[in-house]
């Protein structure tokens, strides 16, 4: 009998599936290495299982005690949910009937690290995990920095998902080209050079060293967010938290998603973005190239708009949403 498939399918193979080792991820540091550092002012955080690792997910009741609009963020690199916390506070300020929902992406805060490529899929596969665990079919999404290049491929794959996305200084857009030539370098081979990727990926994400306030304990013992200090603690306790950041500034679509914004653009679905004049992850004529309609810039603001201008992207947030 002769062999009537395709003939480009004769030889292939379907990977094995992968065999787990024993520990399969790196386990985040425990609640308590983080209130011994930070103490109890902040939310304590929900854990979800699966196959890939522990998600930490902090849940934020709406202040009305009536659950009518479905929030959730999703964080940048390097800074963990916690540092969405300011935003969100500032959106129930003004909706008191959000329910919002943060968690820490793989390898930051308290979510472990697993042992696989941080490509967008496994951000997308924490997304439908935490909307699982919440019981929502549908949610409004908003994303910062990382976080929104993971809300845009969502939204593309998944627009069932998402009442509206909102993206906020949104990374994705960058060229590589404009990296460093080491940068370029480790980030195509870091084989054998994994600490010096790890510390040129971090480097590049600060700006530089990592510069921490000394009145750090003083501004989060009155729960004041400080992502530095949060930074640092992340680096001095998450065994899996560098590796995590060089695998998503790698392999996360950090840069180089022109294409994938574009088609976002396009999607028959409520979309806001909102960048920071002083910004240079993100522009306005960036979106509006790639066909962007709807782009606000909060005056005056970096990249760090979520909390050095958390009331002011949260009175456009809600704007969006009401309208």
């Amino acid at each position: 009998m002769s062999d009537t498939r395709p003939s480009s399918l004769v030889n292939f193979e379907l990977p094995r599936r992968k065999v787990w080792e024993e520990k399969h991820a790196i386990a985040a540091p425990s609640y308590a290495s983080f209130t011994s550092r930070f103490g109890h002012a902040f939310p304590k955080p929900q854990f979800l299982e699966s196959d890939l690792g522990t998600t930490a997910v902090y849940v934020l009741p709406p202040p009305s005690g009536q659950s009518k609009r479905h929030v959730v963020i999703v964080h940048g690199l390097n800074t963990p949910a916690l540092g969405m916390l300011p935003l969100a506070k500032e959106l129930q300020a003004l909706d008191q009937d959000a329910h919002i929902v943060i968690f820490d992406l793989w390898g930051h805060g308290l979510s472990s690290t697993p042992f696989t490529a941080h490509t967008p899929h496994i951000f997308h596969f924490q997304i439908f995990q935490v909307l699982g665990f919440m019981q929502w079919t549908r949610a409004h999404i908003v994303g910062y920095s990382f976080g929104a290049s993971i809300a845009v491929k969502f939204a593309i794959q998944n627009i069932w998902a998402a009442l509206s996305v909102t993206l906020l200084a949104p990374a994705g857009l960058l060229r590589k080209e404009g990296f460093s030539k080491t940068l370029q370098e480790l980030l195509d081979d870091s084989k054998g050079k994994e600490a010096e990727a790890i510390d040129s990926v971090l480097s590049f994400l600060e700006g530089g060293p990592l510069v921490v306030p000394t009145d750090w304990q003083e501004r989060v013992t009155s729960g004041q967010v400080v992502a530095e200090a949060f930074r640092e603690w992340e680096l001095q306790e998450h065994l899996g938290y560098p590796h995590s950041v060089l695998s998503m500034f790698r392999e996360g679509n950090t840069y180089g998603c022109e294409d994938y914004f574009r088609q976002f653009a396009q999607l028959p679905l409520k979309k806001l973005a909102v960048v920071a004049e002083l910004d240079s992850v993100c522009s306005k004529s960036q979106l509006i190239d790639l066909g962007f309609d709807n782009v606000e810039i909060v005056e005056k603001a970096d990249h760090g708009l979520v909390r050095g201008a958390s009331s002011e992207v949260a009175r456009i947030v809600y704007r969006s949403w009401t309208q």
